[in-house]
C-alpha cells in the first residue's frame, strides 16, 4: 500500500498542507522542529522514504514517486534570481501533472549540513540539477540518485539528460553584436576557471569563441575572473578603472554581475553607454529598470525548469537509456546600455 500525505498527516496529528511543506523542503512557512521532526519521523515510520515509484494508488490511478531539485553550486541557491525563476517553472510543472501523478519534490542545496545524508538515504527517484558544480558532485549525484537532468547554462555531459539554453553561444552572440556596432576592444567580467574552477562554465570560452571569429583577441588587462556577483563585478570593474585604460565595451558573464559594474562606472564618473557600453546575459527582472536599462541576453527560465521535469519523468517512465539534450534558445534584448563603438561603421552593423 502506497502512502499518502493525507496519511502522515492524520497519524501525525496536522493538515496536509503542512505534511507536504515539510517532507519538500518548502521554507516559505515556518514550521516548529519538534512538529518537523515527528513529521518526518512518522513518514520514516510508516514507510514513506521506501516507497518505490510506480507502485499503484489504492482506488486510483496514481504514480508516486520522489523527485529533488539539487542546487549544485556551493554559494547560489534558489534565492538567486536566476535559480528560484528556474524552480518555479520546475514547481509549475509539477503542479500541472499532480492529476496524473503523486509526486513528493524536495530541494537540497550541497551547501547546507546534512546534504549527503540525504542523498544517501535514497529514497529520490530522480533530480533535476541546477547551478555550476565540480566534477566530484556531479559524480556524487549520479552514484546516488538514478535518473538526473541538467537545467541551466553550460552544458555538462556525463550521460545526464540536459535542458540547456546555451551560455557558450549566447556570449558569442554579445561579442558578434558589439562587433557590429563598432567595438574592438571588447572585456569581459566573469568566471574563467582560474579562482573557481567548476566543471560546467563555458561563458568566457564563449567570449574567445567571439573574438576569434573576428580576427581578435582578449586584451588581459580586460579580463576579470569573478564569481557571479554584484560585488564581484564592482571590484573588477574597479580594477579595470584603476589602470586607466577601459574597453569600449563590457560583457558580463550575468546581469547580476553587471549590476556591480554599472555601479562601478558611475562611482568613476564614466558614463554607459557613450564612454564603455555594458552588457549582461540572463535577463533577471529587474534589468530593465537600471540606469541606464541593461542590454542583455534573455533566457527562458520557466521553461528550462518545465522541460527539465519533462524529461525527468520521461527517463523515468519509459526507463531511457541513452541521454537527451534539448535546446532552448536565447534572445539579445537591447537596451540603453550599449551604443555605437569607437570603430562604426554603417555597414558593419548587420554582420
Amino acid at each position: 500500500m502506497v502512502v499518502k500525505l493525507k496519511d502522515i498527516a492524520q497519524k501525525s496529528g496536522v493538515s496536509i498542507s503542512t505534511v507536504s511543506r515539510i517532507l519538500s523542503n518548502d521554507t516559505s512557512r515556518k514550521s516548529k522542529q519538534e512538529t518537523i521532526d515527528m513529521v518526518v519521523q512518522v513518514a520514516r515510520e510508516m514507510g514513506y522514504f521506501e516507497q518505490r515509484p510506480f507502485a499503484p494508488v489504492v482506488g486510483a490511478s496514481l504514480h508516486t514517486f520522489s523527485l529533488g531539485c539539487i542546487f549544485t553550486s556551493d554559494h547560489e541557491s534558489f534565492l538567486s534570481p536566476f535559480f528560484s525563476q528556474i524552480l518555479a517553472g520546475i514547481q509549475k510543472e509539477i503542479l500541472a501533472l499532480g492529476e496524473r501523478y503523486q509526486i513528493a519534490f524536495t530541494t537540497y542545496n550541497i551547501a547546507d549540513a546534512g546534504y549527503r545524508q540525504a542523498i544517501n538515504q535514497g529514497h529520490l527517484d530522480g533530480a533535476i540539477v541546477l547551478g555550476r558544480t565540480t566534477l566530484e558532485n556531479i559524480s556524487y549525484i549520479k552514484a546516488h540518485i538514478p535518473y538526473v537532468v541538467y537545467a541551466g547554462l553550460n552544458r555538462i555531459g556525463q550521460d545526464f539528460d540536459e535542458v540547456l539554453c546555451d551560455a557558450r553561444k549566447g556570449v558569442a552572440r554579445c561579442v558578434e553584436y558589439l562587433y557590429g556596432l563598432g567595438h574592438r576592444n571588447m572585456g569581459f567580467i566573469g568566471p574563467t576557471l582560474k579562482k573557481h574552477p567548476v566543471f560546467n562554465e563555458h561563458r568566457y570560452a564563449g567570449f574567445i569563441d567571439g573574438l576569434t571569429s573576428f580576427g581578435l583577441t582578449a586584451d588581459p588587462a580586460f579580463v576579470y575572473d569573478s564569481f557571479l556577483t554584484a560585488g564581484d563585478g564592482y571590484e573588477g570593474m574597479r580594477e579595470m578603472v584603476s589602470k586607466g585604460r577601459l574597453p569600449s565595451a563590457i560583457i558580463c558573464a550575468n546581469d547580476t554581475v553587471a549590476t556591480g559594474v554599472l555601479k562601478a562606472l558611475g562611482e568613476a564618473k564614466i558614463t554607459v553607454p557613450s564612454q564603455v557600453s555594458v552588457i549582461g546575459f540572463d535577463n533577471i527582472d529587474n534589468s530593465a529598470y537600471l540606469t541606464p536599462s541593461l542590454t542583455t541576453i534573455d533566457v527562458p527560465k520557466a521553461e528550462l525548469g518545465r522541460y527539465a521535469t519533462k524529461i525527468l519523468l520521461d527517463r523515468i517512465l519509459d526507463k531511457r537509456t541513452y541521454p537527451l539534450q534539448v535546446t532552448l534558445p536565447f534572445t539579445l534584448i537591447e537596451r540603453e546600455s550599449t551604443a555605437a563603438g569607437p570603430a562604426y561603421t554603417k555597414q558593419e552593423v548587420n554582420v
